[in-house]
C-alpha cells in the first residue's frame, strides 16, 4: 500500500513520472517517450501498478541493450483513474507533449474510447499522430468491427480464449455440467454468451446448468450464488470474474464444501492467488499466454531469467508477458524503418510481423492488427518449481492450445492512411 500511495502522489493531472520510472530516462537524451495511460488510483489501482512495473521492466530490457536507434526509452505514466473521460484527457496530454507512442489495456471500455479518439485525431492531424499499443483488452471488437490502423493488440482477446477453453473442454469428457457466473457488465455478458455458443458447439452434450450475473464489485457474500451452484450439480464453473469478485466467489465455494472446478480468465492476476488462498488448491484453473512453470519443452533460456529478475526487482510474479512482447516488437519495427517518427511505416512494419518470442511464436495479423499465440490452461497446485505469491502453490499446465486453434475469421474493415 505504501508503494501504491507513493505512485498516486507522484502522478499529476498531466503526466508526472512515477519515481521508479525515472531510471528509464537517466542515461541519455533525447529519450523516446511512451505514454502509459492506465488506472493508478481507485479500486483497480493495484492492477495498474503491476502493469506499470512490467512496462518499465520491458523498457529496461531494451535500454540495457542500447535502446532503439541509439535512443533510450522513457515511460510517462498517466492516471486515467478508471474513467474514459480522463483517459481522453490523458491522450490529449500525450499529444500536447508530442509523444507518438501510447500503451493501455487495463479496461476495455476505456480502450474503445481511446481507439476511437486516436482514429479521429490521426485522420485530422497527420503531423501529430499517435500509435496505440494494447497489451490485452478483452473485447473482440477492438480488432474486429471497431478496428483501427493505429491500434495493435498483442494478447489474445476474450473470444480467442473462449475457443481455447472450448478445446480444453472438448478434450475432457469428465466436464459434463457447467455453471456460468459473471460480473454484470459488457465483458461478463460476452463471456456468458460466447461460452454457450462456442463450448456448446464443441461439446453438444455439455449441460449449462446455470447462468448468473451479479453487480460488479458490490457482492460481499457469494454464498447464495454458491448454493445455486451446488444445487445445480455443476462440476465446473466458468467465470470471467476478477479481483475480489473472483476471490470471494471461490472462497465461498470452498467453505460450502463444493467440489466444482473454477475455470477463470484472471485467476493468476496479481493479488488474486493470495486473496483466494488455500481455497484455490486444485480448484482454480486459469487461461494464460504463459506462466513460470510452463513445460520444459516450451521454455527458452530467457524465460526463467525473466521470472527470477522480475520477482527479485518487484516482489511479484511476471504475469503480463504481452507487454514484453509488444515493446520488443515495437523496437524491431522502429529499427527496421530506421527512424522513430514515421508512424505509418512503423505500423506497416508491425503488420504481419512474426516474432519467435521466449513465450512462443507471435504473429501480428496485417488484416486486423490482432496477435495470435499459444495459450495455456493451468491449475493451481502444490509441488511446482515456482509458486504463486509465496503461497506454496503455483500454476501447472494441464493443456496447451496452439495459436492456430484460436485464429478467427477477420471481421475488420480498416481505414488505411492514403487509401
Amino acid at each position: 500500500m505504501a508503494f501504491l500511495r507513493s505512485l498516486c502522489r507522484s502522478l499529476c493531472v498531466g503526466a508526472a513520472l512515477v519515481p521508479w520510472a525515472l531510471a528509464a530516462n537517466a542515461q541519455a537524451q533525447p529519450t523516446l517517450k511512451i505514454s502509459h495511460i492506465d488506472t493508478f488510483s481507485g479500486p483497480t489501482a493495484s492492477t495498474g501498478v503491476t502493469v506499470a512495473k512490467t512496462l518499465l521492466y520491458a523498457v529496461d530490457l531494451i535500454n540495457e541493450r542500447g535502446g532503439v536507434l541509439g535512443r533510450k526509452l522513457e515511460v510517462v505514466p498517466m492516471d486515467n483513474a478508471g474513467d474514459p473521460a480522463k483517459a481522453i484527457s490523458m491522450l490529449n496530454s500525450t499529444i500536447d507533449q508530442k509523444i507518438s507512442f501510447m500503451v493501455q489495456a487495463g479496461n476495455s471500455g476505456i480502450a474503445g474510447a481511446l481507439e476511437g479518439a486516436v482514429e479521429k485525431h490521426n485522420a485530422r492531424n497527420p503531423d501529430s499522430r499517435v500509435l496505440y499499443l494494447n497489451y490485452g483488452s478483452a473485447l473482440p471488437e477492438l480488432t474486429g468491427e471497431k478496428c483501427s490502423f493505429w491500434m495493435f493488440r498483442f494478447e489474445a482477446h476474450q473470444l480467442m480464449k473462449m475457443y481455447a477453453i472450448a478445446d480444453y473442454v472438448k478434450q475432457n469428457p469428465q466436464i459434463k455440467k457447467i455453471y456460468l457466473i459473471n460480473q454484470d457488465y459488457a465483458f461478463g455478458r460476452q463471456v456468458s454468451a460466447d461460452a454457450r455458443a462456442i463450448i456448446g458447439k464443441a461439446r453438444p452434450d455439455v449441460q449449462f446448468v446455470g447462468d448468473d450475473f451479479h453487480p460488479f464489485g458490490k457482492v460481499k457474500d457469494f454464498s447464495p450464488y454458491v448454493l445455486k451452484i451446488k444445487q445445480s450439480g455443476a462440476d465446473t464453473v466458468l467465470t470471467g470474474n476478477w479481483g475480489n469478485d473472483l476471490s470471494l466467489l471461490v472462497r465461498a465455494s470452498k467453505e460450502s464444501g463444493s467440489n466444482a472446478r473454477y475455470v477463470t480468465y484472471y485467476g493468476g492476476l496479481f493479488g488474486v492467488p493470495t486473496s483466494i488462498g488455500a481455497a484455490g488448491e486444485d480448484t482454480v484453473f486459469q487461461i494464460s499466454s504463459w506462466h513460470p512453470n510452463v513445460p520444459v519443452e516450451d521454455k527458452q533460456p530467457a524465460l526463467e531469467k525473466y521470472q527470477r529478475d522480475f520477482k527479485a526487482k518487484y516482489g511479484e510474479d511476471l504475469y503480463y508477458t504481452s507487454i514484453l512482447v509488444q515493446m520488443d516488437m515495437l523496437a524491431r519495427a522502429i529499427q527496421k524503418v530506421g527512424n522513430t517518427t514515421d508512424l505509418v511505416k512503423i505500423a506497416q512494419a508491425l503488420e504481419g510481423m512474426e516474432y519467435d518470442s521466449p513465450f512462443g511464436k507471435i504473429q501480428m495479423r496485417k488484416e486486423d492488427h490482432q496477435a495470435t499465440h499459444p495459450l495455456y490452461i493451468n491449475q493451481l497446485v502444490k509441488g511446482v518449481k515456482y509458486d504463486a505469491e509465496g503461497l506454496g502453490m503455483g500454476w501447472k499446465t494441464v493443456a496447451k492450445i496452439p495459436g492456430p486453434v484460436t485464429e478467427l475469421p477477420v471481421n475488420c474493415q480498416m481505414n488505411r492512411p492514403g487509401a
